[in-house]
């Protein structure tokens, strides 16, 4: 019979033996399943009447987004391609702004007619997507979105019947650029759908600019005063001179006029010209703008030096805070 100590030695060296065993077989590791075969492949065809993204990304949500940005910017480079190898150049379309516009165009384009066609959770945190959407409603949409625009800009072009000159061309210079917008959306949509005359809509976009070009030519500028206004009013003609608007001596025109007064002021031992500087802004006798200004200048005893250095401050407020503010004038600046 076994003594106690016999017993308990081989207990422990049974007891050790399961415990290596155990440690030493390991259970094979699961087997990684292998990633969907349209994760890695091309991208379906889309001749077959639907657009298609795909994406990869940290959750679904993210993933369907990165997927529709990847099909807009396929048809993105579809279009620009198209653009190029056409030569659509035309009127008034530059090459390239055109290519900018299809950019930013493009960009803005909102996809709400997908559908997900196929998902798979990569790993804890990415998700595969694959999107498409119908060819047909997506232009459909786009048509509609397009004369439903062009449609606007005529109305808000028949309300400027009757208004004054600085109205028209702030106006006709905003709706220029709006029509300009729409040139991506007509070439996407010619571009999917061929049967689309495109050439009715470049000749609305064309027009509109045609149409605030003539404006912006014959809105001119009749800047006068009194004799001692005159270095404002040339301050203020040279400003918009040099923004390229027509300052002309016609009396035809939006006239700015100008009137001025003055008072010696004593403070003290320091002696203080206060001008006072009337502005009105006329359209066929129609006020439509003006402000009245007070400029203070130290006065040293020569009232041209006042007043020629009361027209540089008047200038250095007109380039640092625009003339619309300083003159009480409403002008679309570029």
């Amino acid at each position: 019979m076994l003594c106690k100590n016999t017993k308990a030695i081989l207990i422990f060296l049974s007891t050790l033996m399961f415990f290596s065993g155990c440690i030493g077989s390991s259970t094979p590791p699961s087997q990684v399943k292998p990633l969907p075969d349209w994760i890695n492949a091309p991208l379906p065809s889309e001749n077959s009447g639907f657009m298609y993204g795909m994406a990869i990304a940290q959750d679904r949500e993210s993933a369907i987004k990165a997927a529709l940005s990847d099909m807009v910017s396929k048809l993105g480079t579809t279009i620009e391609s198209s653009y190029e190898s056409n030569e659509e150049v035309r009127g008034g379309f530059v090459n390239s702004s055109v290519k900018n516009q299809i950019k930013s165009g493009i960009s803005k384009i909102s996809i709400n007619n997908y559908e997900v066609i196929k998902s798979h959770k990569v790993s804890y945190r990415e998700f595969a997507v694959m999107v498409q959407s119908d060819k047909v409603k997506f232009v459909n949409g786009l048509k509609q979105n397009l004369e439903t625009q062009k449609k606007a800009i005529s109305q808000k072009y028949d309300s400027l019947k009757g208004t004054d000159a600085l109205t028209r061309y702030n106006a006709k210079k905003e709706l220029s650029l709006k029509a300009s917008d729409l040139l991506p959306n007509v070439l996407i949509i010619s571009e999917l759908d061929k049967s689309f005359d495109k050439k009715k809509s470049l000749d609305f976009i064309e027009m509109k600019q045609q149409e605030f070009l003539k404006e912006a030519k014959s809105l001119k500028f009749y800047v006068t005063g009194d004799a001692n206004s005159l270095r404002f009013t040339k301050s203020i003609e040279n400003y918009l001179a040099q923004n390229g608007f027509n300052v002309t001596n016609s009396k035809n025109a939006v006239k700015i006029e100008a009137k001025t007064t003055d008072n010696l002021n004593r403070q003290g031992s320091m002696q203080i010209a206060v001008i006072g500087l009337d502005i009105s802004v006329y359209d066929n006798n129609q006020r439509i703008g003006g402000k009245s200004i007070i400029l203070k200048e130290r006065y040293n005893g020569s009232q041209d030096s006042v007043y020629k250095n009361a027209a540089i401050h008047l200038e250095q407020d007109i380039k640092s805070q625009g003339i619309n503010d300083v003159i009480g004038i409403n002008l679309s600046l570029d």
